[in-house]
């Protein structure tokens, strides 16, 4: 013990500083995430988790006019873990996520053009977020009909989330409602998508093709 509390006394004043300047650092930088979060979270959230249900709840106290609150959540968007982004992506993608926010029409309207624009502002920092860029199709499919920039967003989607099987069955539940405006392109890819489904649900696998049939695909 004696030993120890030489070592403590004998340190250098250069030392003890650089280890005070350190510890202040890291509080900073805590500090800062905090505060960041407490921007683009609830408090629960911040304290406890996050999922869709609250995500719902803080959508609702932003501005769709205000394009700052447009970074806000790209912001959130970006800073979620994959499970959240996934979980959160596979719950807005379900027109009852915004129905059951209790918005008319005209307003979940408005909050679908707003998230549209944080999507974009996310995707130019990130990229290579393939479940965002699936999202972005379902959003522009729904506000504008589906045209070339939504199968755009699609071999997006593809391109860097190819086996993932949620994703897979949402893009797949698009692109078979859609499949005489399909690009070769994207037609390729839904070919692929249901390879997919042939080997993680064999069972459901027929029923998928058979509906393709229906609407013109050779499957």
């Amino acid at each position: 013990m004696a030993g120890r509390l030489s070592v403590l006394t004998g340190a250098s004043p250069l030392a003890m500083g650089l280890l005070l300047s350190l510890g202040i650092g890291v509080t900073g930088l805590g500090s800062y995430q905090l505060f960041r979060l407490s921007d683009t979270h609830l408090r629960n959230e911040v304290l406890y988790s996050v999922s869709p249900g609250t995500l719902q709840v803080w959508l609702a106290t932003l501005d769709p006019a205000n394009s700052d609150d447009a970074s806000r959540l790209a912001d959130r968007l970006v800073d979620m873990t994959l499970p959240q982004r996934r979980d959160a992506v596979l719950a807005i993608a379900r027109p009852e996520f915004f129905e059951a926010m209790g918005l008319d029409f005209a307003d979940r309207r408005r909050l679908q053009t707003l998230m549209l624009q944080a999507l974009g502002l996310a995707l130019a920092n990130a990229p290579a977020l393939g479940e965002l860029w699936l999202l972005s199709a379902k959003l522009r499919n729904n506000l504008f009909g589906f045209d070339a920039t939504v199968q755009h967003h699609l071999e997006l989607s593809f391109a860097y989330a190819p086996r993932e099987v949620d994703l897979v069955l949402e893009r797949l539940q698009m692109t078979s409602l859609a499949w005489p405006l399909l690009n070769d392109r994207v037609r390729g890819m839904v070919g692929h998508d249901v390879r997919i489904v042939d080997k993680v649900f064999p069972d459901r696998a027929e029923e998928l093709r058979a509906y393709l049939r229906k609407a013109g695909a050779p499957f």
